[in-house]
């Protein structure tokens, strides 16, 4: 298990459209030129939430978080635009969508930023990946560990890939 750094901050990934992985890889290279990343998640795949649409890859990044949350949350948006989001509709097709989940088991309620992230209980594909990287997580609201809320999520259809993306 990797040691958590100061203000360990984990950021979800998730593609359905072009090339996820190389979106993956290549997002990922853009990240390491501006925080340290600590560690990667395997990839998931799951079906779509929303319209119909193809599956979803999905991954988390561990970051050491060394700038205010929301220069982060900008700096995410660049690369989203840089590798052809549109946001057309809610819940749609993407090519890379970037959302921080989790951050040193702290809360932020700003008008742009929520932390943790709002659904991160509801959804499976956030979720393991986060538990993946940081197994002993507690979401800061109730004190409860994420490993608690895994029932809550078990209907939903979730494949752990195997294979290395970075």
């Amino acid at each position: 298990m990797v040691r958590l750094p100061p203000r360990a901050c984990v950021v979800g990934l998730g593609a359905n459209l072009g090339s996820p992985v190389e979106t993956f890889r290549s997002a990922l290279t853009a990240l390491r030129r501006q925080v340290q990343v600590v560690e990667i998640s395997a990839l998931y795949r799951s079906a779509a939430l929303g319209p119909p649409q193809p599956d979803y890859l999905n991954a988390a990044l561990l970051l050491e978080l060394r700038s205010d949350p929301l220069e982060l949350l900008a700096l995410l948006g660049r690369l989203e635009q840089r590798h052809g989001r549109l946001r057309r509709e809610r819940w749609g097709p993407r090519t890379l969508d970037l959302d921080i989940l989790w951050i040193g088991g702290s809360a932020l309620d700003s008008p742009t930023l929520t932390v943790p992230h709002p659904r991160l209980t509801e959804r499976a594909f956030a979720l393991l990946p986060l538990l993946e990287l940081v197994p002993d997580a507690i979401e800061p609201a109730s004190g409860r560990p994420y490993t608690k809320y895994l029932p809550a999520v078990k209907h939903q259809e979730i494949e752990r890939l195997g294979e290395p993306w970075n």
